[in-house]
């Protein structure tokens, strides 16, 4: 019997330890000295001090209080009618009515999330914070209801039978006899929701517009970034104030309270945060700008530095917003594009743009410093004559390896990743015309061939190469390598030099099948609400000091041709992100394939799934 005991503890303790270890290790990091998650360095709070003066993360925890406190204050007032409305009456259809609150419980919240933008799309409600606040509703509403009918359902209705025969009215009943009954139920499942609505990221992902980012979709975006201590540092914030809240709402379940302990508790928890949420927002706010710029870029494409001198210039407050693929970006501009000033797109991604509509033409006139671009870099086939772009970065396709893991030489070209040594060890790049096409070129085809036959042979190679791929990574993938996850990623040049600053076993190889090549453009959607914002943040990055900051922070190709002599050599120099001119005139560009896409969308669906 004791054997059976000590047995159960351990498997207690194993289970335990499998579900907390991650967390307890990410708190501790959060304490390391060390900006890489790699080794532990030494104690420091500098993380949790740089946090309070992190303007972005400020505005993102300001706009998840507000989100937070108006989705719960109108999910506890629906939800709790609702509940005492389905408890106490009998109607026609109330079962169907009692199930179908529940659907927001179990859906998958990315069928949510695009359902909600369509709707949105749909009856014409800009995304914003209106529209946070609504989908917060949507699904904390349910949580609420099936919290608060838990505790009705060991309500004594005889209490208000007794209360009514003693002269009460139904108002003095609900108060003094129902209210206080059910309001354990009602201040958990108001903690359950505010939780909810603090913690969500895929629905707010949806339904969310520059200028109304949550705290957790900040999170999201820093990530793409590579992990820091200081996410760690607001992960752990984060946890802590999760677990108060949850603990609270288990407490409380079961605890009679009266009408006066109820709006003690409640004024003292709104009290608290919103102490702690007037703060940090005070500790970071700035004069209030004449203007606001909505910009959408990839994910490590321009330093903070270059956008804080843009506000400190023109005093226009610039909302940061990232996506991770072009498809992405098309998404999110066909379904609310008229809430961004300017976006970054890939050279094929432009020719798709002008073909939808979606952008405007640029007027040069506003845009001196365009004369500060390479020759070579405009009048492409995407966009003849420079209408509706004006270039940014161009980038290079490489292969970045680890020669202390991986012999130099053994990799060579695109179809050496397929060797048979090198399972779970690469990280490629989350996009499919780039890795369907690499396999393409691995086979002697065209980036852009679009053949039935030949889509077919490259759908069976990319299931082969599956063994060997340990992530899909477009925001990042330097990290794999840098941390010692991966032995080589297929990546952009400037991933590999960034990785190669922290591991000098870092080499680049150029594919011997040739290189995929990409241009990135600016473009202002059809609609932008600051034309003009957008023009003078064109211009200000075409400035040669500022254009080579953004190289020496992401050392990407730049189109700048006036900023060289600004750039470290050892930037130019590196043929992983300057390659010869032999090497790219063999080089290949993306192009837009028409209604062929959808063969690629079939093969990425069933080679990642």
């Amino acid at each position: 019997m004791k054997k059976k005991s000590v047995l159960k503890n351990l498997y207690a303790f194993l289970m335990y330890m499998f579900l907390y270890i991650p967390i307890l290790v990410l708190i501790a990091f959060s304490f390391n000295e060390s900006k890489l998650n790699v080794q532990w360095t030494g104690f420091t709070f500098k993380w949790y001090k740089s946090l309070m003066g992190n303007v972005g993360i400020l505005e993102a925890l300001r706009n998840s209080f507000i989100v937070a406190f108006a989705s719960t204050i109108f999910s506890v007032i629906i939800g709790t009618l609702a509940s005492i409305g389905l408890y106490r009456y009998k109607f026609k259809g109330k079962n169907l009515l009692d199930t179908l609150l529940y659907i927001p419980l179990v859906i998958p919240e990315i069928v949510m999330g695009i359902s909600l933008l369509a709707f949105f799309a749909m009856v014409d409600i800009p995304l914003g914070m209106t529209s946070l606040i609504i989908a917060h509703i949507t699904f904390s509403v349910s949580y609420v209801i099936s919290v608060v009918k838990t505790r009705l359902d060991d309500f004594d209705r005889s209490l208000e039978e007794a209360a009514a025969d003693l002269g009460a009215t139904p108002a003095q009943t609900f108060f003094k006899i129902t209210l206080p009954i059910i309001a354990p139920g009602i201040v958990a499942g108001g903690l359950l929701a505010f939780t909810l609505s603090l913690d969500d990221v895929i629905i707010s992902f949806f339904v969310a517009a520059p200028g109304s980012t949550t705290l957790p979709l900040k999170v999201f975006s820093m990530v793409k970034f590579g992990v820091t201590p200081e996410i760690n540092a607001l992960s752990t914030i984060i946890l802590l104030f999760t677990l108060v809240a949850i603990g609270l709402s288990v407490m409380l379940r079961n605890v009679h309270l009266n009408t006066k302990k109820i709006s003690i508790i409640l004024a003292s928890l709104f009290l608290i945060v919103s102490t702690l949420g007037y703060g940090f927002w005070s500790a970071g706010k700035k004069v209030a700008p004449k203007e606001v710029l909505n910009v959408f870029n990839w994910s490590e494409y321009l330093p903070q530095s270059v956008i804080d001198k843009f506000e400190e210039t023109y005093n226009i407050k610039v909302n940061y917003s990232t996506f991770s693929s072009n498809e992405e970006m098309l998404a999110k501009l066909m379904a609310g594009g008229a809430q961004y000033d300017i976006a970054v797109a890939s050279d094929f991604m432009v020719e798709i743009l002008i073909k939808q509509g979606i952008i405007r033409e640029i007027n040069k006139d506003n845009l001196p410093n365009l004369k500060n671009i390479g020759s070579q870099f405009l009048n492409l086939p995407f966009d003849k004559g420079n209408k509706y772009s004006v270039p940014y970065m161009w980038l290079a396709g490489i292969i970045a390896v680890d020669t202390s893991k991986v012999p130099d030489g053994a990799v060579t070209s695109y179809a050496d990743l397929w060797k048979s040594d090198f399972k779970n060890s690469i990280t490629l790049l989350d996009d499919e015309r780039v890795i369907i096409g690499m396999t393409l070129k691995k086979l002697g085809y065209s980036l852009n061939e679009t053949s039935p036959e030949a889509l077919a042979k490259a759908k069976e190679e990319l299931k082969k190469l599956q063994a060997n791929v340990k992530a899909y990574d477009s925001d990042s993938p330097k990290t794999s390598l840098i941390n010692g996850e991966a032995k080589m990623i297929f990546a952009w040049g400037a991933e590999g030099n960034l990785a190669k600053r922290e591991n000098p076993n870092i080499k680049m190889v150029i594919p011997k099948e040739g290189l995929f090549l990409q241009q990135d453009n600016f473009v202002i959607p059809k609609n932008a609400p600051n034309v003009k914002a957008a023009e003078l943040f064109m211009n200000f990055l075409m400035e040669p000091e500022i254009s080579a900051e953004i190289s020496q922070a992401f050392p990407y190709g730049n189109t700048n041709t006036a900023a060289y002599p600004l750039i470290d050599k050892s930037i130019m120099e590196d043929e992983g992100i300057y390659p010869p001119e032999e090497e790219l005139k063999k080089g290949e560009y993306l192009k837009d394939i028409g209604d062929s896409i959808k063969l690629y969308d079939a093969i990425w669906s069933e080679v990642k799934q």
